[in-house]
């Protein structure tokens, strides 16, 4: 439904006034008037009109001085219009300078001032328009900024965030970072003995606990049932004891299926990020301490040299 315009007139002559409401008395625009400064800007904040007539001289004001205050104040950019009885250049001038959409001198033909009146509501009703269009494009851009960097079952962000948007800050931030490479112990086995449904929960359920471990961890569900956590300004110690609570809060955490608590565990390789290699190199350090792990029993945190707690 399209919103009637909004004019307010401010001028202290009443003839002036009582003129412009009839000529717009048949059109379908709201008006307002004030007579001075003061009502004026009560009148900006509570009426938020879309088109201001603003005469130059008022008995509490100078026209230019109020546009400033106006345009501090005017949530919804009103469109101004100088109306006054100067006909000196330098006054039309400087009224197109301040941002005027337009400058009519007194005694004006009163169908010339309905025309300029509605081309500027137009105007404004067009820019309104734009403006709207832009902030849901902008919107709807940030909405698919985040589906596409977020993994649709888990909430947690995927591979293509780590490519475009977390690795430039390893080259900004190389050091003191811990990688880690998990993977959820038998998940296959979950999926044959629970179902997929289930399996799907416990997913979710860890990326929870993983996400809610430390303010300073990213973590990225890296395909299947394996996640990366990235802790950054963290060191090797730190790191160790974050993610082994993180493997013990999962260990401990009862998942259900018909009405059935069970449990499920996970690895976890460690590899603190060396600048000197590669992205790809670390997550791959980070990965073989993982199966290592794997292999030594499963359930486990294990750095990529083996030494733990370094």
């Amino acid at each position: 439904m399209d919103m009637i315009p909004r004019l307010l007139i401010i001028d202290d002559s009443a003839y002036i006034c009582h003129m412009i409401e009839q000529i717009f008395s048949s059109e379908n625009i709201e008006l307002r008037k004030a007579n001075d400064g003061a009502h004026a800007l009560q009148a900006v904040t509570a009426f938020a009109p879309d088109l201001i007539l603003l005469d130059v001289v008022l008995p509490d004001t100078e026209g230019y001085e109020l546009y400033h205050k106006i345009k501090e104040i005017d949530k919804n950019n009103a469109s101004i219009i100088f109306l006054t009885s100067r006909d000196q250049d330098a006054d039309v001038v400087k009224g197109f300078s301040l941002g005027a959409c337009d400058y009519i001198k007194k005694p004006f033909h009163n169908e010339i001032l309905k025309s300029r009146i509605q081309v500027h509501l137009q105007e404004k009703r067009m820019k309104d328009d734009l403006r709207r269009m832009n902030e849901e494009m902008a919107d709807s851009m940030r909405k698919l900024n985040t589906l596409a960097y977020r993994d649709p079952l888990t909430g947690l962000y995927n591979r293509r965030y780590t490519e475009e948007q977390l690795k430039p800050r390893f080259l900004r931030e190389p050091y003191d970072i811990v990688l880690s490479m998990c993977d959820v112990d038998n998940f296959k086995q979950i999926n044959d003995v629970y179902g997929h449904e289930i399996g799907d929960m416990v997913l979710i359920g860890i990326a929870n606990i993983m996400e809610s471990s430390s303010s300073r961890m990213t973590a990225i569900r890296w395909g299947g049932e394996e996640f990366l956590l990235v802790l950054f300004q963290t060191g090797c110690e730190e790191g160790y004891k974050l993610n082994e609570r993180i493997r013990r809060d999962i260990e401990n955490f009862p998942f259900y299926s018909k009405q059935k608590a069970f449990h499920c565990t996970i690895s976890i390789g460690l590899q603190r990020y060396d600048p000197q290699l590669s992205f790809v190199q670390n997550v791959e350090h980070a990965d073989a301490a993982l199966y290592k792990g794997k292999r030594s029993g499963k359930n486990c945190c294990l750095w990529y040299d083996g030494i733990q707690g370094r």
